[in-house]
């Protein structure tokens, strides 16, 4: 299993940065204090780009009703944390749609601010190297299950291109660019599980590029990039003046005609 923390680094003091791997289970946007805080505090996180609240603990319980949609069912806080001062937040199952700068921010019971802490999170790209003349490769992108059975999930290439498409329960085979017909294929079940995965078939070269898949619905926006790269095969002549082909990725010694005795 991989490790969820990859290095955190003190920034000026005040700010935390947390970098991660890409396909980590979870991560943890880390806060402590040793101040004393009130049984009736409210704790409060929230992303700062766009202005969405992540996760609220009031009246000594979470608030998932608060919390934005896109955060549903991936995030966690401590049991009793306001005794203890560990009011660090751990979500569930990042991508780099998650790449934002966190505030955590302790009000009073009348709305003061006790204490502001602001974490940046940053998940490594996700990157899958594969050899030309492979039957399949897949491009991962897992997060949590149960979506909403409206969603739409898109795969697009670097290019803006439909690569593949699913929507109203099934695949739409009709929406995608021609270069990836009858190429590409996604899990049943896909919003119930959560995996989001996409395999292609018979990759080459000229896949190799950025591919983005994005989760949306009325009420739920996932986002995951993937970059791909196709090692292609160089061709090489030997001493007898054939033709032959090589992974790119072997041992450039030149090959050797045989020799007869």
């Amino acid at each position: 299993m991989k490790t969820s923390v990859v290095f955190l680094l003190l920034l000026n003091g005040k700010k935390l940065r947390v970098e991660v791997e890409d396909g980590v289970e979870s991560v943890q946007l880390p806060f402590t204090t040793t101040l004393h805080l009130p049984q009736d505090a409210k704790v409060e996180w929230m992303e700062n780009f766009y202005n969405r609240k992540v996760h609220v603990y009031q009246s000594g319980s979470d608030q998932p009703e608060e919390q934005h949609q896109d955060y549903r069912d991936r995030t966690k806080m401590n049991e009793d944390l306001l005794k203890t001062g560990d009011l660090s937040l751990t979500l569930r199952l990042p991508t780099d749609g998650d790449n934002r700068t966190y505030t955590c921010t302790v009000y009073s019971r009348e709305g003061n601010i006790l204490l502001k802490r602001k974490v940046q999170l940053r998940v490594r790209d996700c990157q899958v190297e594969v050899e030309e003349g492979a039957e399949s490769v897949q491009l991962p992108f897992r997060t949590t299950g149960n979506l909403p059975g409206d969603a739409e999930v898109k795969w697009m290439d670097d290019d803006d291109d439909e690569v593949h498409v699913y929507q109203s329960g099934s695949d739409q085979p009709e929406e995608q660019h021609q270069d990836y017909r009858d190429r590409t294929k996604m899990n049943e079940d896909l919003l119930k599980t959560g995996d989001l995965s996409l395999t292609l078939r018979l990759p080459t070269e000229r896949d190799s590029g950025t591919y983005s898949c994005d989760v949306y619905s009325r009420n739920i926006w996932r986002w995951k990039t993937v970059q791909l790269k196709v090692r292609g095969r160089a061709q090489v002549q030997d001493q007898t003046g054939i033709i032959r082909n090589r992974s790119s990725s072997i041992d450039p010694t030149p090959l050797m005609a045989d020799q007869s005795v």
